[in-house]
This record gives C-alpha cells, structure tokens and sequence, in this order.
C-alpha cells in the first residue's frame, strides 16, 4: 500500500502540491511553535507579544519555502518507483516541467495568498495571546487555520489555471495546442495562396 500511495502522489499534481504545501506549512509550524516553546518556557525570555509574532513570522517563510522546495522535487523529479501499469508508467514517465521554474511558479501563486494566509495567522497568533495563550499554541492554531482557508482558495485556482495539471495531462494539452497550431498554419498558408 504504501508504494501505491507514493506512485498517486507522484501522478496526481493537485495531490502533491496540496500535501506538500501542507507538509511543509504544519512542519514549519511545529518547528517555529517548538522554537517559541524554548524561548519562552525554557530560557525564560520575556518579549512584548508581537516579539512572538514577528519571530513566528520570520521563521515560518523561511522554513516553509525551503520545506516545500524539498517536498516538490521529491514529488516531481525523484523516481524510485516504478509504475505497475502501462497507463501508470506513462503517466509517471511524462516530463515534469523544469523544478526550479514549476516551484517557482507555485511559490508566486502562494505569495499572491500569502497576505490572507498571514493575516489569518499572524492576527490570529496575537488574539489568541491576548486571550492568554502560549505562543506555541496560539501559532499552532492560528497558522493551521491560514493555511486550510489558503489551501481551499488555491486549490480551486490551480485546478481552472491548469497548475494542478498532471504532466501527462499537460503534455497532452500542449500536443493538440501544437497540431492546433500546425492546422491553423496549413490554413493561413492555402488562404494566402
């Protein structure tokens, strides 16, 4: 079973961005939660709650880009297994686009959702320690519900931009748009004759 799941994930680009994004948003998240844990209860540092907040902040970008740039590769470019089926085989052989540009391209996507995802973790982070709660907990539940609200909005674009797409869906799209590309040359060509 689990070589299927790992194959799906491979195949399945709205199944892979999706978990790797979210891997990568709650990994952040327990590490920058951990991080504050340590600072408050077992160093003892006293900072204003927005210290907590502007520290969960810095922490999270750089650990979730560099968490979900790890977890794309692994799920785009990394073949370690073999697909059981014709159908399956062709569809984990179609090429990926290149790493650094497809991350990258959903990395700017994020960042357009970026200011909600923040607006909701990071006020949320400062109402729940005015509310009275540590700040690893108020970033563990503050940053989780940005994340489900960003998830949901760009899972729904991904899907109508064709972000989502599989690379074998992909390649196809991009076959007829050449054949499309080709006929509609051959037309052009007779009609100037």
């Amino acid at each position: 079973m689990p070589g299927r799941m790992f194959r799906i994930y491979q195949r399945k680009r709205v199944i892979n961005i999706n978990t790797n994004v979210v891997i990568a948003g709650l990994g952040s998240t327990a590490v920058v939660a951990g991080l504050l844990w340590l600072l408050r209860s077992v160093l003892g540092t006293e900072w204003p709650t927005w210290g907590y907040t502007a520290f969960s902040l810095g922490a999270d970008i750089v650990l979730d880009v560099a968490m979900f740039m790890g977890l794309h590769w692994i799920a785009n470019h990394w073949r370690p297994i073999a697909g059981r089926t014709d159908r399956e085989r062709a569809q984990m052989c179609a090429a990926a686009p290149p790493h650094l540009q497809d991350s990258t391209k959903i990395q700017i996507e994020r960042a357009v959702l970026s200011p909600l995802y923040y607006l909701i973790a990071v006020a949320g982070t400062e109402w729940l320690q005015r509310l009275g709660f540590h700040p690893a907990w108020a970033v563990s539940i503050a940053y989780p519900a940005g994340l489900l609200v960003t998830r949901t909005i760009h899972t729904v674009w991904g899907l109508r931009t064709g972000t989502f797409d599989d690379h074998a869906v992909r390649e196809k799209k991009a076959r007829i748009a050449k054949r499309k590309e080709r006929r509609e040359a051959a037309r052009s060509g007779r009609d100037a004759g």
